[in-house]
C-alpha cells in the first residue's frame, strides 16, 4: 500500500511540476520554457538569475522533474537563511561528537539529494569561506562531514539560484569567480512580471481558481477595473505578491473581485509606461482586446491545436471555442 501510494504522489507531483502547469503566454516566459525543455534531459549545473518571487524554485523544480533524475529527490535549501556554521553542517552534514549537541551522525544535503537534484538557492548569499568547500565539493563530487576526515561520494545535480547580480559581486570580490564559473554552466534569467503585463490576466485568474479551490468556495470573477489596475501595477514581489494579493481580495470580497478589494499599494498605480506591450499602451486597448490578442497569439504558437492552447491559457476547451465564435462573429459583422 505504501508503495502504491508513494508511486500515485510521485506521479501527481511530476504533473504539477509539467511546463503546461507553468501560467504564461508571453513571448519571454515561453522561451524561457523552452530552454528548460532543452536543458532538462542533460547532466548540466543551472544558475537560474530574476528577481525575489519571479519563480525560481518552480524553473528549478521543473528541470528536475522533467530530467532523467525525476524519480529521485528534489531538495532545496535556502543558502541566506541560515547562518554559517548551520549552513556548512546542512550542506556537508557532521559525525557524532563534531560539536556539542551533535548526538548522532546526520547525512547532509548534497548526499541526502543523491540520484536526484539540489538547488542551492539564494547562492550569492553564501558566506566566502563556504564558498571554497562548496567549490571542492563541486570539483570533486564529494563531501567531508564535519568532525570526519573521510569524504563521501555524492551524485546529484546542481542548480542555483539568486535574485543578486554575481557578476558584480565577482568583480567586487564578493562572491569566488572559480565558483561562479563552476556553476554557471547554463544560465536562465527570470524576466519579472512587469516585463511581460500580457501573463497578469492569465495568472490573476489562475489565482483566483485557485484560491477557490483550496477553499471549496464557488469561483469569483475580476472585474475590468481591478484586472486593468493589477496590469498597471509594477509588482515589486512578482508572482508571489500577486497571489498574496489575491487571496487578500477573495478574503474581503463578496460576489467578485473588484478594486476595493486590491491593496492601497495596488489601487494607487499609475497607468504603465509600457502598457500590457507598446502597441496597446499606444492603441488604448480595453483588456477584451487584449485578451483576444494573446488568444489568438496563443493558438497560433500552439499551430491551430485548440486542446493544447486552452491548457496553455489555463481555460476549458468550451471557453475558447465560445471566445473563438465571439471573435469570428465579430468580424463577419464588421
Amino acid at each position: 500500500r505504501l508503495y502504491a501510494e508513494n508511486r500515485y504522489l510521485r506521479r501527481e507531483l511530476k504533473q504539477r511540476n509539467r511546463f503546461e502547469n507553468m501560467i504564461g503566454a508571453s513571448d519571454a516566459l515561453q522561451s524561457v520554457l523552452r530552454l528548460v525543455e532543452k536543458i532538462a534531459p542533460t547532466e548540466s549545473t543551472v544558475l537560474i538569475l530574476g528577481e525575489s518571487g519571479s519563480g525560481k524554485e518552480l524553473i528549478a523544480r521543473a528541470i528536475h522533474y522533467n530530467s532523467n533524475r525525476s524519480e529521485g529527490p528534489f531538495v532545496a535549501i535556502n543558502c541566506g537563511a541560515l547562518p554559517d556554521n548551520l549552513l556548512e553542517s546542512e550542506l556537508f552534514g557532521y559525525v557524532k561528537g563534531a560539536f556539542t549537541g551533535a548526538s548522532s551522525n546526520k547525512r547532509g544535503l548534497l548526499q541526502a539529494a543523491n540520484g536526484g537534484t539540489l538547488l542551492l538557492d539564494e547562492i550569492g548569499e553564501t558566506p566566502a569561506g563556504l564558498q571554497v568547500k562548496l567549490l571542492r565539493a563541486l570539483q570533486e563530487r564529494s563531501v567531508t562531514p564535519l568532525g570526519s576526515t573521510n569524504s563521501v561520494a555524492f551524485d546529484a545535480r546542481i542548480i542555483a539560484a539568486t535574485n543578486r547580480d554575481l557578476e558584480a559581486d565577482v568583480k567586487s570580490g564578493r562572491f569566488r569567480e572559480d565558483l561562479f564559473y563552476r556553476l554557471n554552466v547554463i544560465s536562465i534569467s527570470l524576466p519579472p512580471l512587469r516585463g511581460r503585463r500580457e501573463d497578469i490576466p492569465l495568472i490573476a485568474r489562475h489565482f483566483a481558481r485557485k484560491i477557490a479551490h483550496e477553499r471549496g468556495a464557488p469561483e469569483k470573477p475580476i472585474t475590468q477595473e481591478a484586472m486593468t489596475q493589477l496590469i498597471n501595477y509594477d509588482w515589486p514581489g512578482n508572482v508571489r505578491e500577486m497571489e498574496n494579493c489575491i487571496e487578500r481580495a477573495f478574503a474581503l470580497s463578496d460576489a467578485e473581485l473588484g478594486l476595493a478589494e486590491l491593496p492601497p499599494n495596488v489601487r494607487a498605480a499609475s497607468v504603465a509606461i509600457n502598457g500590457v506591450d507598446g502597441e496597446s499602451a499606444r492603441l488604448g486597448l480595453t483588456l477584451e482586446e487584449v485578451e483576444r490578442r494573446y488568444i489568438l497569439q496563443t493558438l497560433q504558437r500552439e499551430e491551430g491545436d485548440k486542446p493544447r492552447a486552452a491548457k496553455a491559457l489555463g481555460i476549458d476547451l468550451s471557453t475558447l471555442y465560445r471566445k473563438l465564435n465571439r471573435y469570428h462573429s465579430g468580424r463577419n459583422q464588421e
